[in-house]
């Protein structure tokens, strides 16, 4: 019963993520936003809403240990199911693509721009460890305005490198549906938008109550549990996005919707975690991070060379490897 809740939940993510992803485009291309500031900016923010749905859940219906030790796994295991599952992901895809001669070869080949959403990671995603050592909750404070800051910052410095305007959009969904009637786009808009938000949020109410229960059944820690399970699902959204870029050999921008995600979760989420929970790591979230920004780093050296290659796949598949046998052992 309690694998059947979270599979429902599950799904819900994926239909309600799948909507909101489709509109976040169709207002991308309306409004003629570069593919830069889309990649890096836009698209962690809307694709991101799933994460922040968990988050808020596990805290206001599940203001327990329990609950804030989702939450806080969710603000960590969001980065850390990027890096070692996610961008393997694409890897694969850009190896099929070349296979069937729909690529030029297996190598991401980007923009160097996208040294400055690296280099904001690698900076600042450590710092979600600093608030389990210092009890002050002036200096924590701090800390999470600083974040909120520098992301607006950072969005000040993306918007001024844009790219070229989307083209290609296949058309809102809602559009599809009411074919031949004459409806008001932006109303069609508003309730695609509002089903997708409705959706997200059953879905996570679901598998917030679902980690729990399966957690203290195995006997696995839950913070270290939902690192897995719930990102995994939730990340969703911006990996489709990033797989149908690097299949159609837009490789800035299916690399900068992967690591605009990352900024945001190195700065205004775990701010958020900041102001209102205990923030408490386990050893799994130390884990996660140290593994986040190797392969940040091994990744920031290729973008400095305007070339990914798959030895990014191979250390971030390692880092998963090294996690679960050191929950599995810490479960025990």
């Amino acid at each position: 019963m309690i694998i059947l809740y979270v599979i429902a939940g599950f799904l819900s993510v994926l239909v309600g993520g799948w909507l909101f992803t489709n509109a976040m485009e169709y207002i991308s291309y309306r409004y003629r936003v570069g593919t830069s500031f889309v990649g890096a900016i836009l698209s962690p923010i809307l694709t991101s809403l799933p994460e922040l749905i968990v988050f808020l859940v596990a805290l206001l219906l599940y203001g327990d240990a329990s609950g804030e030790d989702v939450a806080v796994g969710t603000i960590i295991g969001e980065p850390f199911v990027v890096s070692t599952i996610i961008y393997p992901l694409i890897f694969i895809i850009a190896a099929v693509g070349f296979y069937l001669k729909r690529r030029g070869d297996v190598v991401l080949e980007v923009d160097r721009v996208l040294v400055i959403p690296f280099a904001v990671v690698i900076a600042l995603f450590p710092t979600v460890l600093l608030p389990a050592l210092i009890k002050s909750p002036l200096i924590r404070f701090s800390i999470a305005v600083s974040l909120i800051v520098v992301y607006l910052l950072y969005i000040h410095v993306m918007r001024g490198r844009q790219g070229i305007v989307i083209e290609d959009y296949e058309g809102l969904y809602a559009l599809k549906i009411v074919k031949g009637i004459r409806v008001r786009e932006w109303l069609l808009l508003t309730l695609q938008l509002g089903i997708s938000v409705v959706l997200l949020f059953i879905g996570s109410n679901a598998m917030v109550e679902g980690i729990i229960d399966l957690s203290r059944s195995l006997t696995l820690d839950v913070m270290g549990l939902s690192i897995i399970i719930i990102p995994t699902a939730t990340v969703l959204p911006e990996s489709i996005t990033a797989v149908i870029w690097t299949w159609r050999e837009r490789d800035t921008m299916a690399v900068a919707a992967l690591i605009g995600e990352k900024v945001l979760y190195s700065t205004v989420y775990p701010a958020l975690a900041l102001l209102t929970t205990r923030w408490l790591l386990s050893i799994e979230a130390i884990i996660g991070v140290i593994v986040v920004e190797v392969v940040s780093a091994i990744m920031l050296y290729h973008v400095i060379k305007g070339r990914l290659t798959w030895d990014v796949a191979v250390i971030g598949l390692a880092g998963y490897l090294v996690y679960i046998l050191v929950l599995i052992n810490h479960g025990i």
